[in-house]
C-alpha cells in the first residue's frame, strides 16, 4: 500500500482551553504519521447563542498548527442563529450553512499548504461528518465516516438534527461504527440501514497501557473507575453496590457536575473513608492510574464505546461493566464480568466474583494488542480507504 494523504474532520478536538478533549481524535491521526502516511486535521469550533460559550468562549479566525507532524486547522465562531431561533427552518439551515461555509474556507487553507487529500475521515456525525460532506461535495473527494457520539440514542439530538444525520451518513461513501449497538441504534432512529455500517472500534496506544505485575494479594482490594460525573455514567449505582461490599477501597478519577452529590451520597451510605475522589486526571498520568488498582468497575447507563475498558485490560486488570452498548463488544469471559443497568445487587455480586477469582493479565492484554492496537486498527483503516482510491 502506497502513501497516502489523510484529511481528518473531527467533531471535537484538543485546544488550548480544552486539552483532553477529543485526544483521542488526535491520536488516531498520528498514527497514520508515524507510519510515514501525510495527514491533516479540520476542527471547527461553534458556539451557540445563548450559552457562557457564546458569551466568554475562545472566536478566531483560521489558524494554522503543526502539531507532532500533522497540520491543524483551527477556527472558532459564534453562531449568528440564536439556539432557539433555530426551531424555526429557516434559522437551522442558515445555521448550517454558516458552519459549512467556514470549514470550506478552512479547507482552502489546508490545500494551499498541504495539496489535495486523498481521502477524508470524519469523525462523529455532528458536525465532523456535515462539514467533512460539505468539502468532499465540493471537491469531488471520497469520504468516510466513523459515528462514535451518543447524542442520537440519548436523545439529545433534536429531530433536525437528526435529518440532518441522516441525509449526511447516507451520503458517505463507507460508514463506520464503534460498536455492534451504535450501529443498531442508528438503524433505529436515523433510519440508517444496519448493513451499511462496518464495525471499526477505536484504537489506544498500547505502549502507553503497559501491563504490569498485580499487587500484592494481602492487600485490601482496590477497584477505580474513570468517567466524567454526569448521570449518564452511573456512579450512584456504583457507590450503592460497593457500600454493600463489607471490604475494599474506591478511587474515582474524573470530575463535573455530579460531584458534589456523589460526595454526599457516600457521607450518607457511611463509605468516605473507602472512597477516593481524585479529580480529572492529565493524560500523562492515566496509565498510572491502571497499574495503582486492582480490577476496574464501569457502571455506566450508556456508552458507543467504551476506551477506558481497553485501557483497563490492556494494563491486565479485569473488568467489571454494564451491558450498556460498547462494553458488550470489548469485554470476553476472560476479560471480567457484564452486569445489567443500575443493578447494584448484581454489580457487587459481580465485584465480589472478580475479587475472588483468578484473572490472566497476559491474556487480557494480548487480546488488546490483536483488537485494538494502533497496528491493527491503522490497517484495517488502510484497507477501506484503498478499497475507494
Amino acid at each position: 500500500m502506497g502513501r497516502l494523504h489523510i484529511l481528518f474532520v473531527p467533531s471535537w478536538y484538543p485546544s488550548e482551553d480544552a486539552p483532553l478533549l477529543g485526544t483521542f481524535f488526535r491520536e488516531q491521526a498520528e498514527m497514520f504519521v508515524e507510519a510515514g502516511h501525510k495527514a491533516g486535521v479540520i476542527h471547527a469550533r461553534f458556539h451557540d447563542l445563548p450559552s457562557k460559550g457564546w458569551l466568554n468562549g475562545p472566536s478566531h479566525g483560521v489558524r494554522i498548527t503543526e502539531e507532532n507532524g500533522l497540520t491543524v486547522v483551527r477556527a472558532a465562531q459564534r453562531l449568528r442563529q440564536p439556539g432557539p431561533f433555530q426551531r424555526i427552518p429557516m434559522f437551522y439551515r442558515a445555521s448550517v450553512r454558516q458552519r459549512q461555509k467556514l470549514a470550506l474556507k478552512m479547507y482552502d487553507s489546508y490545500i494551499e499548504a498541504n495539496g489535495k487529500p486523498d481521502i477524508i475521515h470524519a469523525k462523529c456525525t455532528m458536525w465532523g461528518a456535515v462539514l467533512a460532506h460539505a468539502i468532499a461535495q465540493r471537491e469531488n473527494i471520497p469520504w468516510i465516516t466513523t459515528v462514535g457520539a451518543s447524542i442520537f440514542a440519548r436523545g439529545i439530538a433534536g429531530p433536525r438534527e437528526c435529518k440532518t444525520a441522516s441525509v449526511t451518513l447516507a451520503a458517505a461513501n463507507r460508514l463506520l461504527s464503534v460498536s455492534n449497538s451504535l450501529a443498531d441504534d442508528l438503524e433505529r432512529i436515523l433510519g440508517i440501514p444496519r448493513e451499511s455500517f462496518t464495525l471499526m472500534p477505536n484504537m489506544i496506544d498500547v505502549a502507553k497501557f503497559p501491563l504490569t505485575e498485580p499487587r500484592d494479594t494481602g492487600e485490601e482490594f482496590h477497584w477505580g473507575y474513570m468517567a466524567n460525573m454526569v448521570a449518564d455514567k452511573g456512579h450512584d449505582t456504583l457507590l450503592h453496590a460497593f457500600s454493600t461490599l463489607s471490604t475494599g477501597k474506591l478511587t474515582l478519577a474524573g470530575d463535573g457536575p455530579h460531584r458534589a452529590r456523589l460526595e454526599f451520597l457516600c457521607s450518607k451510605l457511611e463509605i468516605t473513608d473507602r472512597v477516593t475522589f481524585v479529580g480529572a486526571l492529565p493524560r500523562g498520568e492515566v496509565a498510572s492510574f491502571f497499574q495503582d488498582i486492582d480490577g476496574f468497575v464501569h457502571p455506566s447507563r450508556y456508552e458507543t464505546f467504551g476506551i477506558v475498558l481497553v485501557e483497563a485490560l490492556a494494563s491486565g486488570r479485569p473488568v467489571v461493566a454494564t451491558r450498556c452498548g460498547g462494553p458488550n463488544d470489548i469485554v470476553r469471559e476472560q476479560d471480567g464480568l457484564l452486569v445489567e443497568v443500575d443493578n447494584p445487587d448484581d454489580l457487587a455480586a459481580a465485584m465480589q466474583e472478580v475479587v475472588s477469582g483468578e484473572w490472566d493479565g497476559v491474556e487480557m492484554h494480548a487480546g488488546i494488542v490483536e483488537r485494538y492496537s494502533k497496528a491493527a486498527i491503522r490497517d484495517q483503516l488502510l484497507a477501506i480507504y484503498h478499497t475507494l482510491l
